[in-house]
């Protein structure tokens, strides 16, 4: 029995430290785009959804976004998205895409507007095409202001930023060694 009990406990590390390598990791980093945006109004300061994008690009990364290059097209959804959405399921989904990653709204509310300017936040979940990603939720942030001069559409500005923090698997390894102890501890108090 005790020959038995190690290479068992051995076996379960291995397992483990295998599933670990094999894990999609969150998407971390910052993504931020820039473009002009059509309103329901004449002005962002009394506009309660956007009708129309025009131009959106990235306009800086880091993290996983890296990759994607400043000025990139980004694709918004072409329907209209209200600024103030319930926070159940995805409420906009697909919201924007770029690159190998799609963004699904899931939240999002006005915290300031007036004087020809909204500023927006919100929640929603990021995917990527690439499997070595897992679905990631993120914050993010619009602002909008009206134009210099009296013409649509108004310029924006978008940021999205993860709310979390790479585990790296430590979790996962330090379970499999509480429960190897645990069966080694079992087995003495038997024996």
């Amino acid at each position: 029995m005790k020959n038995t009990l190690i290479p068992i406990a051995g076996a379960a590390m291995l397992f483990m430290a295998l599933a670990q390598t094999i894990q999609a990791v969150p998407i971390t980093g910052n993504i931020g785009f820039t473009g002009r945006v059509s309103y329901d109004t004449t002005s962002a300061g009394t506009a309660t959804e956007v009708t129309s994008w025009t131009s959106p690009s990235v306009n800086g990364t880091t993290g996983a976004f890296v990759g994607i290059a400043n000025a990139t097209p980004v694709t918004f959804t072409s329907s209209p998205w209200f600024f103030n959405t319930p926070g159940s399921g995805p409420v906009v989904n697909p919201f924007w895409q770029v690159g190998t990653f799609t963004f699904n709204l899931l939240s999002s509310w006005i915290v300031f507007q007036g004087a020809g300017s909204v500023v927006v936040s919100g929640t929603g979940t990021i995917t990527s095409t690439d499997t070595s990603y897992s679905a990631t939720q993120f914050s993010w942030s619009f602002t909008s202001q009206d134009p210099a001069v009296t013409s649509n559409p108004s310029t924006f500005t978008f940021s999205a930023s993860s709310n979390s923090v790479p585990d790296g698997g430590a979790t996962v390894m330090l379970l499999g060694i509480a429960l190897s102890g645990a069966a080694l501890l079992r087995k003495k108090f038997v024996a």
